[in-house]
């Protein structure tokens, strides 16, 4: 009767329920190599790269949440770990305003203009224009700094979407109507 219990608690998975677990550690990856990588290739494909991800990850975790295959203990796990990395990874929340284009803008001369180099993340431009704080790409030059910038981005994940940095005769221009 004992070894009959323990052979129920062990079951192994079914075929489906491995392939979904598998999904999920894909997923997983997937989601967080985008994330480590959206500053150093700042294109808007990698934004659905992690938005995208993230929901399916989230789906995934969904169905192995209510599947009776999995135990318990994966079921907190996997659930928990989902729930941490959609907090920290707020893009997916941006999809409607992507598709609506519904961007945020912010112009102004940036009050901090720093080349900044993250372990995850590569160097980078972070950038203060009126009290919102933005990753630009680090093409732009030092001598820039005192530029008018015209940043697009989306609100939740501060993922820029387009930015133009005007000259210096358009910024004096810019300065002189405020």
């Amino acid at each position: 009767m004992n070894e009959q219990s323990n052979k129920q608690e062990k079951s192994p998975l079914s075929p489906l329920s491995k392939l979904i677990k598998r999904i999920w550690y894909v997923l997983l990856a997937v989601g967080a190599a985008a994330i480590m990588l959206q500053d150093k290739f700042a294109f808007k494909e990698i934004f659905w790269v992690i938005s995208l991800s993230t929901l399916f990850l989230a789906f995934s975790c969904a169905i192995m949440f209510f599947k009776k295959d999995f135990g318990l203990a994966d079921r907190i796990l996997y659930t928990i770990v989902t729930i941490v990395l959609m907090f920290v990874n707020p893009h997916w929340l941006d999809i409607p305003d992507y598709l609506t284009n519904d961007y945020r803008v912010v112009e102004g001369v940036p009050t901090e203009f720093k080349y900044r180099n993250s372990y995850k993340a590569g160097s980078y431009l972070h950038v203060k224009v009126r009290d919102v704080e933005l990753k630009l790409p680090k093409d732009v030059p030092n001598s820039d700094d005192d530029r008018w910038f015209i940043i697009h981005y989306l609100p939740n994940s501060k993922f820029i979407m387009d930015y133009k940095i005007l000259t210096k005769q358009e910024t004096l221009e810019k300065l002189k109507k405020e």
